[in-house]
């Protein structure tokens, strides 16, 4: 399997500097196939589980850390009677994981580097067999349980953040590919600081990782600051990806793009493109006779929305950029990954993160609410603006908002209904309060004289089973309702 992270001859004296450890193994000559297998096996899930992504084996090296040379050419070296080495060492591993052999000279002596990138889910297995390393030594996994349980633990505590975009960058790569200037400024770095000082930021940060004179630009580095996106080719597919509808299905395209800047630096871009392809309500005039041009998706619902897709995305999922779909009727911001939280408990259940170090960031930058998962102020503005509730739901394995155009509770179906008064019911107990028929008249914008119309409204709900009465004796002119995750009066006195 290709690796695009080449080894260079300045980072292997780096590495034979070094002494041997769980991830660094030298040999000089010992070319047993089943034996390099057993150490692929060892320094990959040794690597895991010491939160690396690399893990190398050197031949040529002596014991005292001289390069004396080997005989050892793995492209040329044929097992089983025919079958090429590198080829039979990658079928016998379980999961694949990225291989790269290269071979490099020294005063007409060879020395070969194994680089393993360790890019599996899960224990890495040879011939069946899970292997791990102890000091300098292969042991079998299934002889150490602690050893392997702390493997397992290291999987669970992985995070796509703090892999590597790019490796073996200067400094100068690094300004290259990565807009400092946005960093600094969203960060709030002084305005003095130097290149060496943002560098150690950068660190600090988690966006850039030392490796000898070079650096390893994280993902989290290069999703957020990458200047381009193109440059870093496993993350493109996490770009965000706008498409305006004509009509109200997609039958067909207006204007169809994905982002290519980070997702921090085309931020205040990105939001801008949506809201020009967003559908426009009534035009109004100003009191000087300027005609202005509205639209009925607030711009803090539409950032709170597009920050909220970002951060909480799965980054595990192949193949499915991050969605939002405009039609003449409604807003879709599509997210791969299914919610972790029930969609329904989104406003009263702690906010959990796939990506704690993307939220972090976002939270230091002030883009994000550090206290929630800002559903609760889209909740509130679209109430404010007497607009519909949105809709959260996990299609498949994916989280979809939807955004709704301005209606009349006429134009609303029974749907509709239900959602406006589940999330009017659970903001309102989020608020210390409660939801009831002069508040649900208050939401729609209904007359004291439409009170009948509002309880009609709010016993379609109640069947719904999305909300109960706080007090059921309580009488009809007195009934208060919560959401059904609350706790009723007589659930409290039991």
């Amino acid at each position: 399997m290709e690796n695009k992270n080449k080894l260079t001859e300045e980072k292997l004296r780096h590495l034979i500097n070094q002494n041997e450890s769980e991830v660094l193994e030298f040999k000089v000559d010992n070319t047993s196939s089943q034996k390099i297998g057993q150490y692929v096996s060892a320094l990959a899930n040794s690597a895991a589980m010491f939160g690396k992504q690399f893990a190398y084996m050197v031949w040529g090296i002596s014991d005292d850390k001289k390069i004396v040379g080997t005989n050892f050419k793995p492209q040329s070296k044929k097992v089983n009677g025919g079958e090429p080495f590198i080829s039979w060492v990658e079928r016998n591993l379980d999961p694949k994981i990225i291989l790269t052999f290269e071979t490099f000279k020294f005063d007409n002596i060879y020395v070969v580097a194994l680089i393993i990138q360790m890019t599996a889910g899960r224990p890495v297995e040879f011939n069946g067999q899970r292997y791990i390393r102890s000091g300098s030594s292969i042991k079998n996994l299934n002889d150490y349980p602690e050893k392997e349980r702390e493997l397992w633990r290291s999987f669970d505590s992985r995070t796509f953040e703090r892999e590597f975009a790019k490796t073996n960058c200067t400094k100068e790569e690094i300004i290259s590919l990565l807009d400092i200037e946005t960093y600094k400024k969203m960060l709030n770095y002084p305005d003095g600081s130097n290149i060496d000082d943002l560098i150690n930021y950068m660190e600090n940060d988690f966006l850039i990782e030392k490796f000898g004179n070079k650096y390893n630009i994280t993902n989290l580095g290069a999703y957020t600051f990458a200047k381009d996106l193109i440059h870093f080719e496993k993350l493109s597919s996490h770009a965000i990806r706008v498409i305006r509808y004509k009509g109200n299905n997609k039958l067909s395209a207006l204007a169809d793009t994905t982002a290519r800047k980070g997702v921090v630096v085309g931020f205040e871009g990105l939001l801008s493109y949506i809201t020009q392809h967003l559908p426009l309500s009534e035009e109004t005039y100003s009191d000087n006779g300027q005609r202005q041009v509205n639209t009925d998706y607030p711009p803090l619902v539409i950032r709170e929305a597009i920050a909220n897709q970002i951060v909480h995305q799965d980054f595990s999922v192949q193949g499915s950029n991050p969605m939002v779909e405009i039609y003449d009727n409604r807003v879709e911001i599509v997210n791969p990954g299914a919610p972790i939280n029930e969609p329904n408990r989104l406003l009263d259940l702690p906010p959990i993160s796939r990506n704690e170090g993307l939220a972090n960031l976002f939270k230091k930058m002030h883009l994000v609410e550090s206290r929630g998962s800002g559903i609760d102020k889209i909740v509130i503005t679209l109430e404010i603006n007497n607009l519909p509730a949105p809709d959260i739901s996990a299609k498949e394995n994916n989280t979809v908002i939807t955004l709704f155009e301005k209606k009349t509770l006429a134009d609303m179906n029974d749907r509709e209904k239900i959602n406006a008064i589940f999330y009017h019911t659970a903001r309102l107990f989020m608020e210390n309060s409660y939801m009831t028929n002069q508040s649900v008249r208050t939401r729609f914008g209904l007359s004291p004289k439409q009170s009948a119309m509002a309880s009609k409204i709010i016993s379609l709900s109640l069947n719904s089973g999305l909300i109960k009465p706080y007090d059921p004796n309580a009488g009809n002119k007195f009934m208060q309702y919560i959401p059904f995750w609350a706790e009723s009066y007589n659930e409290k006195i039991e």
